[in-house]
């Protein structure tokens, strides 16, 4: 049994992942001040179980967002010792896309996901709005995902377990001082 995390936006998403498929899910879309919600709903999905392992959403994307699901990631699964594996947001997308380029908004830009021909993230990068205009009339990026939540899992499932010390959020959007 597997807890998903995923609060790289303002949409948390928490799934019970159980014998290859989606026994609960949780998901608040668009909210603000998400660890009011976060952990009552990991409560209400685990419904008194102990998951055997844990996927986080590591970002790209909200800085708030993916360090508060990070951090409750890396918690749980150091007080229950049960291992923790990472996807990026971008890893996300293209696990349902066809292109080998993907890309999300925050209004304010774009986090970009370049993807090799053997679908592993080759490079990523924030541009904002007006970058990304200019950017897309010499790329074909498609913006317009939705996400299978049982592919993005299998596919995590796949992954390397990692130390939950060792595990980090990625940040790639600078922040004003760093401009």
């Amino acid at each position: 049994m597997n807890l998903f995390i995923d609060t790289h936006l303002n949409d948390v998403v928490i799934i019970l992942h159980e014998n290859g498929k989606i026994t609960n899910m949780k998901k608040i879309e668009n909210k603000k001040e998400n660890s009011k919600y976060i952990m009552p709903l990991i409560k209400e999905v685990l419904d008194s179980k102990i998951p055997e392992s844990i996927i986080v959403v590591n970002g790209p994307g909200s800085f708030t967002g993916v360090r508060l699901g990070v951090t409750i990631a890396k918690t749980l699964a150091f007080t229950l010792q049960i291992p923790i594996r990472t996807i990026t947001s971008l890893e996300c997308l293209k696990v349902c896309s066809l292109e080998n380029e993907v890309a999300f908004s925050d209004k304010n830009g774009y986090y970009i996901g370049v993807f090799d021909e053997k679908n592993n993230l080759s490079n990523y990068s924030y541009l904002s709005n007006s970058e990304y205009l200019e950017y897309v009339k010499t790329h074909n990026v498609e913006t317009d995902v939705t996400i299978d939540y049982l592919k993005v899992i299998e596919y995590a499932m796949q992954k390397e377990t990692k130390n939950p010390h060792e595990t980090n959020p990625i940040y790639i959007k600078k922040i004003d001082v760093e401009k």
